[in-house]
């Protein structure tokens, strides 16, 4: 695995075979005269000849966590759209065709797992007649409880589903729960487990097995199912015999543009943005509509996905002025910048107007998005009242 960090300007030749296949998905951009490349994503990168993870901007430790965290980021916000478009980027190609991805398929499989109409794929059509003393999952059947307890004692009968064997069962399962450790999100795995144990109640055992793919394909085109159940094994087919295409290229990714915006989305749940929040004397500018990223009841801000060591060559005249203006200069104002770590960069200031521009650790985002907690509003909570006593 080869770890890189989005905008991070990289040789030719350090991509070695992969460059051609990068370059042509946009997943490099050209700079300084052919001399490098920047990478423009954040996400990883499957090749024939190498496996590239990109940390997200001004991340410096390469290290286990950092990577974890990218990794977690991509499962949480594969369905986050923006104008209904998603804004991850998963695909497969070979030789320049794309194909159905691991994630396409994740997809299908999870969506069938959750649909109760595929229960009975489950569950066999066919019953066995159990005689017992004891409660049974199953259809009571009186006739032949009188027939049998005079056979064999007192009891009731039941037809029984046979779960005992079901390797197509177990192959859809053991697809699923690999491709689940790939992608699934907490609350994914949580549902799974969730329909795991419904199932088990009813009797169905799952089992992952070691998987003779040649032997499947050949035996489920021999093998007639139900029409409902037909689709469930025509993806696993598919499925298989897109894993057996040796030269492939696979992008789970989003391109920076996209990730700026899965950073805004999580600010804006973490600090509480609320639209209504604003000020109801709020002043438009004549030239354009202000949107600011973040709007509560203390502070106001966008949420930029800079780099820090340029940052200061951006123009921040809409924050530093007119949101100042437009809001009467009644709350701070802030510029966001993800990093490693939560510091403050500095107070930018035009007459008596003022910006602070801050550094907020994307772990600490993350992890406040997951559990809930305010770690990172305290945080500029705290700025909001160094800056009083200064004021």
């Amino acid at each position: 695995m080869i770890l890189l960090i989005d905008s991070g300007l990289y040789e030719k030749e350090f991509f070695e075979d992969s460059f051609d296949f990068m370059l042509s998905h946009g997943l490099l951009q050209v700079k300084h005269y052919i001399k490098s490349y920047k990478v423009v994503f954040v996400g990883e990168v499957f090749t024939p000849y190498n496996h590239f993870v990109a940390l997200p901007k001004n991340f410096e430790d390469l290290s286990e966590e950092n990577l974890c965290l990218t990794m977690a980021m991509l499962k949480e916000f594969k369905n986050l759209r923006r104008k209904g478009k998603l804004l991850i980027q998963n695909k497969s190609f070979v030789i320049g065709e794309e194909i159905e991805s691991d994630f396409y398929y994740w997809g299908k499989l999870y969506s069938f797992f959750m649909d109760y109409i595929t229960y009975e794929f489950y569950y066999p059509k066919g019953r066995i007649v159990v005689h017992s003393s004891k409660p049974q999952q199953g259809r009571l059947n009186p006739m032949k409880t009188e027939i049998n307890a005079e056979r064999y004692g007192n009891g009731i009968t039941y037809e029984v589903k046979d779960f005992s064997d079901d390797t197509i069962r177990n192959i859809y399962y053991t697809v699923l729960k690999q491709l689940e450790k790939k992608f699934a999100s907490p609350s994914e795995a949580r549902k799974i487990s969730q329909m795991e144990a419904v199932l088990k109640d009813k009797g169905v055992e799952f089992k992952e097995i070691i998987i003779d793919v040649f032997e499947f394909i050949n035996s489920v085109r021999t093998i007639q199912f139900n029409p409902v159940h037909e689709v469930i094994i025509k993806t696993l087919v598919h499925y298989f015999e897109k894993e057996a295409i040796q030269q492939k290229n696979n992008i789970n990714v989003f391109y920076s543009k996209e990730f700026e915006y899965v950073y805004q989305y999580m600010l804006q749940i973490i600090l509480e943005h609320d639209t209504k929040l604003r000020n109801e004397n709020w002043l438009e500018p004549n030239y354009k509509t202000l949107h600011p990223d973040l709007i509560t009841s203390s502070f106001i801000g966008d949420a930029k996905y800079y780099n820090l060591l340029n940052c200061f060559e951006k123009p921040f005249d809409k924050e530093l002025y007119a949101y100042n203006v437009a809001n009467h200069a009644l709350l701070k104002n802030f510029v966001f910048i993800p990093s490693e770590n939560n510091f403050h960069l500095k107070t930018l200031s035009h007459t008596s107007y003022r910006l602070e521009i801050v550094s907020l650790s994307l772990k600490q985002i993350f992890n406040d998005f997951i559990t809930g907690k305010r770690n990172v509003l305290a945080f500029i909570h705290s700025i909001i009242e160094e800056k009083k006593l200064i004021d």
